[in-house]
């Protein structure tokens, strides 16, 4: 009898410490059903990052130790995404969804992506960069990396909460920066030739469209890494030294709210706003092209950029040629996402193209208004619209959405060509180019 009621109080003991620890484990795991919440603070950011750790990514990701043997690159400080996922952070499970569900042109391989300037912007000031897109944008997953960096190149505690809530911390040159980098992430339709000059003080033109092109990759990163709800790696820590009420002091670089904008809803108003823009000039002097037959600007802009620019060139030219989904929704989504971030000039690059496969201006111009005859199309080009404005307020949902009518593969290239739209669309408009 002893014997049976001393295996009873343990059987209820370990029972209770499973019910502890799933509750626990419950407490920890963000909300899968509504967008999660922005931190207000530092303290609180710091929780949100490590809860990502329990969070389950919305496209099936196997277990990292099936990985376990691929190589770990060696390169210092490195942010590219080597094959299979691993780099010389470990095991990074961006890389591993890339890996799994993406055409292998359009992974990212090698070289530097995108945190290690080509134009001599230091390591450390470019992944500053990275943090506040990452912010604004509540990826979770990013913020987590970038933690990580910084930290690992001797960034500290006080210093990152200075990122988070007081600029003046930071030389006037930093602080230009940081701000071009939270406005043309959260309104890049707001961006004006005020807002280049007074980045003139302090760059050259090259280091402008570094800047841009850098930011433009950082959104795109975000776009995939928490839409797709990427958990993030269980090594990484986050925790602060900082005094509790310290760490306490609010956010002025997370989101409180969105800058309008301008839909053209009309279809008038809107041909006439493509005849308006057509002619306008470029903000960088080396921006001026002459025409060259099936080059495009942005093309020929981009091939600018040491290293970086070329490669990401070749990467478009591999977007248009290899995936699942058909080359007209790609421009579709192209068309979408330009549309929704007012950015004319690959407006005009999409509807270019949609009208050479067969659509009417009408027709394009009615993308947006989710009225196609396809679901699928309809329901693709709505993921897109939100994603592109709202980041912020994914959810498992909206993958749910596009699993009804595409496959993992094709959610994943939906995801990524959105991306790529964010680049192009960033990196355009601050150079404003015309056609």
């Amino acid at each position: 009898m002893k014997k049976y009621i001393v295996l009873t109080c343990a059987s209820i003991a370990i029972i209770g410490l499973v019910f502890l620890g799933a509750s626990h484990a419950q407490e920890l795991s963000p909300s899968q059903s509504t967008p999660k919440g922005v931190p207000s603070n530092r303290a609180d950011m710091l929780k949100a990052l490590d809860r990502l750790k329990y969070r389950e990514a919305r496209l099936p990701l196997p277990p990292a130790n099936e990985d376990s043997n691929l190589p770990v690159s060696n390169s210092s400080a490195s942010t590219s995404i080597q094959s299979g996922g691993r780099t010389s952070m470990g095991v990074v499970n961006n890389g591993r969804m890339r890996n799994l569900y993406l055409p292998p042109e359009l992974q990212i391989r090698g070289g530097r992506y995108p945190a290690v300037s080509d134009q001599g912007l230091p390591y450390d000031f470019s992944t500053e960069l990275f943090w506040i897109v990452s912010r604004v944008n509540n990826c979770h997953y990013c913020l987590g990396h970038q933690e990580h960096k910084l930290k690992s190149v001797g960034v500290t505690e006080p210093t990152l909460l200075a990122l988070d809530s007081d600029w003046a911390a930071f030389p006037e040159k930093q602080r230009a920066a940081f701000a071009f980098t939270r406005q043309l992430t959260l309104a890049p339709h707001t961006i004006t030739d005020r807002d280049i000059d007074a980045l003139r003080v302090h760059f050259s033109e090259e280091q402008i469209l570094d800047m841009a092109f850098t930011v433009g990759r950082y959104n795109a990163t975000n776009r995939w890494t928490d839409s797709l709800g990427i958990p993030q790696e269980e090594q990484r820590e986050f925790v602060s030294t900082l005094d509790p009420q310290v760490a306490s002091t609010p956010s002025q670089v997370a989101p409180v709210g969105f800058p309008k904008r301008e839909k053209f809803d009309d279809y008038t108003d809107w041909l006439a706003e493509f005849e308006r823009q057509s002619t306008r000039q470029p903000r960088l002097s080396m921006a001026s092209f002459e025409p060259h037959d099936g080059i495009f600007a942005h093309e020929q802009l981009l091939s600018e950029i040491p290293a970086a620019g070329p490669a990401f060139v070749e990467q478009l030219h591999q977007a248009r040629i290899v995936g699942q989904i058909p080359v007209g929704l790609r421009d579709q989504i192209a068309y979408v996402a330009a549309r929704e971030d007012q950015a004319w000039y690959m407006q005009n690059v999409s509807r270019t193209r949609l009208l050479a496969e067969g659509l009417s201006d009408h027709e394009i111009f009615q993308l947006t208004a989710g009225s196609s005859s396809s679901g699928a199309q309809s329901v693709a080009l709505q993921f897109v619209k939100k994603l592109t404005t709202h980041p912020q307020s994914m959810t498992d949902q909206d993958i749910q959405n596009l699993s009804h009518f595409y496959s993992s593969e094709q959610i994943a290239e939906i995801v990524y060509h959105t991306g790529l739209a964010a680049t192009l669309n960033r990196v355009t408009e601050v150079v404003c180019l015309g056609w």
